[in-house]
């Protein structure tokens, strides 16, 4: 019902605006607007009128020539873990990574292509690696091999296997010179075309122990986080389940628009951290679509994607008391952008609860 709602709320904010590339809202609080959101659709996006170059490649799949669904984005979570469902934070068991590629939809027995010529290996039971002697690889997924190891491969034409029935898509991961790079970004996988805009859901504020704090009365060391997403077209029982933004970005000002800090809370546009540094980038309770969680795959549940704005907490002793803004903005690699402001109060000492 959560992302029911929010995708309805979306697409209400975008038809209003008639596709033009602007539109905005604004939830007012008892002392005045609280909360701004505005929502921007590319115009002249990089997406819309891609430039072939030297990385440029067509799809795994045919019409190797037309856009296929994505379901997962590079950059998503991957998480498993042996605790109840939401429950994963630093330093839970389990397995945290990034999505180091994309999830191609494709029919159980769909033949998957090289997107690029090259020296094939097969790598495991479902997985095969093309290396095109250029310092790039690219990794295929979910499929039952149909080459050998040392094998010439060329693409568009040989046929490296056929996606496998339960997985019903092909992993797309594209290595260059040793680091996985977004497919999805311009001038690598063609055509690919995207008009749908991330979204912020909510900020959420707490304490370094997970509780609720309210915006308005911040005091102490305070954990910043952001609910986003970015909502993908996708058949089948896949629901259009969102992904992860590309992009994450924020900035602490004061409510007269003085600059006070911003950072870069997510960039998966070229590529992506370290699994280390996972719990940097997400916070507690994210977790993928269909997640895993004790060892039960929750069908048909959608993704939560929470963005740390502040791996090492804002200490709000640091600044005065008053009232603030933090603005937050989602993108993707077609540039379709949206932003979250929102007022906060800082209340340490003898002054809370007086302004």
């Amino acid at each position: 019902m959560r992302r029911l709602t929010q995708t309805t709320l979306l697409a209400a904010l975008v038809g209003a605006a008639a596709l033009c590339s602007h539109a905005a809202a604004s939830v007012p609080g008892p002392r005045g607007p609280l909360v701004r959101r505005r929502l921007t659709q590319a115009v002249n996006s990089p997406c819309d009128h891609p430039v072939a170059g030297p990385f440029t490649y067509h799809w795994p799949v045919k019409p190797f020539d037309e856009q296929h669904p994505v379901r997962g984005f590079f950059g998503d979570p991957r998480t498993v873990g042996p605790g109840p469902l939401g429950m994963d934070r630093p330093g839970s068991p389990g397995s945290y990574t990034f999505h180091n590629g994309i999830d191609i939809s494709a029919l159980g027995g769909t033949p998957v292509y090289p997107v690029v010529s090259g020296i094939a290996h097969v790598a495991s039971g479902d997985r095969v690696n093309v290396t095109t002697g250029e310092g790039r690889t690219f990794q295929y997924f979910h499929i039952h091999p149909e080459v050998s190891s040392g094998q010439h491969v060329y693409v568009d034409r040989t046929v490296l296997g056929f996606v496998k029935a339960r997985f019903e898509h092909v992993h797309l991961t594209e290595i260059d010179n040793f680091r996985p790079h977004n497919p999805l970004d311009p001038g690598h996988l063609e055509p690919f075309v995207d008009h749908a805009i991330p979204a912020i859901d909510r900020l959420r504020f707490t304490t370094e122990a997970g509780r609720p704090l309210n915006p308005l009365g911040l005091h102490g060391d305070v954990q910043i986080a952001a609910d986003a997403e970015d909502p993908i077209p996708v058949p089948g029982h896949w629901f259009d389940f969102p992904v992860a933004p590309a992009l994450v970005t924020w900035r602490l000002s004061t409510v007269a628009g003085r600059p006070i800090s911003r950072g870069t809370a997510a960039d998966f546009r070229y590529t992506e951290p370290l699994p280390r540094d996972f719990w940097d980038v997400y916070t507690a309770g994210t977790y993928q679509n269909f997640p895993d969680f004790a060892h039960h795959l929750y069908w048909h549940v959608p993704g939560v994607y929470l963005f740390t704005l502040t791996p090492r907490s804002l200490d709000t002793k640091l600044l005065p008391n008053g009232r603030y803004e933090i603005t937050v903005g989602v993108a993707d690699t077609c540039d379709n952008r949206s932003t979250l402001t929102e007022q906060i109060a800082i209340e340490n000492g003898a002054t809370r609860g007086k302004l």
